[in-house]
């Protein structure tokens, strides 16, 4: 039987919804089984994927297939955990005699999972936030300066220095306010002008949960969201805070709404060649022209821009991702929160369970608890030493147990 063939009923399954036709699983579900199927089909019809494929020796060429696609280890783990999902359902249908995924020699090409503790991931750091700011600004006011002469220099360095003031300030999930490719859902598509409420220092996001959310907007990412508005000119509510400004994808998309509109390529071609002078700032111009919205910047290319901007600030890093990941940014404001206003409020902020914090940031609570126990055997020996009122200096409050003799 064709693997494709029951895929619709295993997403059934694990939708949600009355026809089990929406939920977050299942298009994760969905987009890693049908990637699966490609990988196994190579240049056949994925129609044509049979469970007889499925064996220990396929999906442990697909376990270091997916290791090979430079993906973090927990991403890798989990797009394979959809597959062995998938098979582990077809085993209780009974189209597979168990699941092969599961086995040990499938699983060896997967990264180790390392069982990374509270503190071990990246958290950025009041000197390395300071330090990336201080970069962003100071690029950022000399591209404004000279705008008039280069206004895509102004652009790209007003739009990155926004997306670091918001992921320092909020601590948003990258995924919240940068498109994804994997999800064409509205609100993973990158933060609109229409989600942005200055006034009530806010921004509107699809959160984890799949409900719209107001997230706070602390008042010192605002200048730099007004400023990029200001540098940007969108034409409508509809562009995003943080447009990619990758040439060729903006040509495309340029392309594919004129076309759309029914102009031929001819005449889209001769319509960019009077307006363009290829330079991302002038296609931005032409597409406010014609009111098309530029796509937004991926959480891909979000995390190459951090890259760049970790590079030139002069931020050196040791981890294993070696510059300042969109994910240090939320657990550094979750640093800052539960130590200022502890793990409920933190919760709260970040849009996560109080379980989940205390979970995530167990570590300050050991570091506090252990500096209140250092406090405590310091108070505990001054007290030892103390001598007692109206007798012998030898002798102590307490029992009488000199403490530092005791060898039990």
């Amino acid at each position: 039987m064709a693997v494709l063939d029951v895929l619709e009923d295993y997403l059934t399954d694990k939708g949600k919804g009355r026809d089990g036709e929406s939920g977050q699983y299942r298009r994760h579900a969905d987009r890693e089984v049908n990637r699966f199927v490609e990988f196994l089909a190579g240049d056949r019809s994925t129609s044509s994927v049979t469970f007889e494929e499925l064996t220990v020796e396929s999906l442990r060429e697909y376990a270091r297939y997916l290791s090979r696609q430079g993906w973090t280890e927990g991403t890798v783990r989990n797009y394979y955990a959809h597959v062995s999902g998938f098979c582990g359902w077809a085993a209780r249908e009974g189209y597979l005699s168990g699941n092969p995924a599961q086995r040990r020699r499938a699983k060896e090409p997967l990264p180790e999972d390392t069982g990374r503790k509270s503190g071990e991931q990246q958290a950025w750091t009041a000197e390395q936030r300071e330090q990336l700011l201080s970069y962003v600004d100071e690029q950022a006011h000399k591209a404004i300066d000279d705008v008039a002469s280069d206004r895509q220099a102004a652009i790209k360095a007003c739009r990155d220095r926004a997306l670091v003031y918001v992921l320092c300030f909020t601590g948003v999930r990258g995924a919240e306010i940068l498109a994804d490719d994997g999800d064409d859902r509205r609100g993973r598509d990158g933060l609109r002008w229409a989600d942005v409420a200055l006034e009530d220092n806010s921004i509107q996001v699809l959160g984890k949960s799949g409900k719209w959310d107001d997230r706070p907007l602390p008042e010192p990412a605002v200048p730099s969201i007004e400023r990029v508005r200001s540098v940007l000119a969108p034409s409508s509510e509809d562009w995003p805070v943080f447009p990619t400004l990758d040439y060729p994808t903006l040509i495309q998309t340029f392309t594919q709404a004129m076309t759309s509109r029914g102009y031929d390529i001819g005449e889209v071609e001769t319509l960019r060649r009077e307006q363009v002078n290829d330079g991302e700032a002038s296609v931005i111009e032409l597409l406010a022209d014609y009111d098309i919205a530029p796509p937004a910047l991926t959480t891909h290319g979000a995390r190459t821009v951090l890259k760049r901007l970790t590079d030139e600030a002069g931020i050196e890093l040791d981890d294993k991702h070696g510059y300042l990941a969109p994910h240090g940014a939320r657990r550094g404001v979750g640093e800052v929160l539960v130590r200022a206003y502890g793990h409920a409020e933190a919760a709260r902020y970040l849009d996560n369970s109080e379980e989940i914090v205390r979970e995530h940031y167990s570590h300050i609570e050991a570091g506090e608890l252990a500096h209140r126990a250092e406090a405590a055997f310091a108070k505990h020996r001054e007290k030892q030493r103390r001598p007692a009122k109206g007798g012998d200096e030898e002798h102590t409050e307490d029992s009488g147990v000199d403490t530092e003799s005791e060898t039990g």
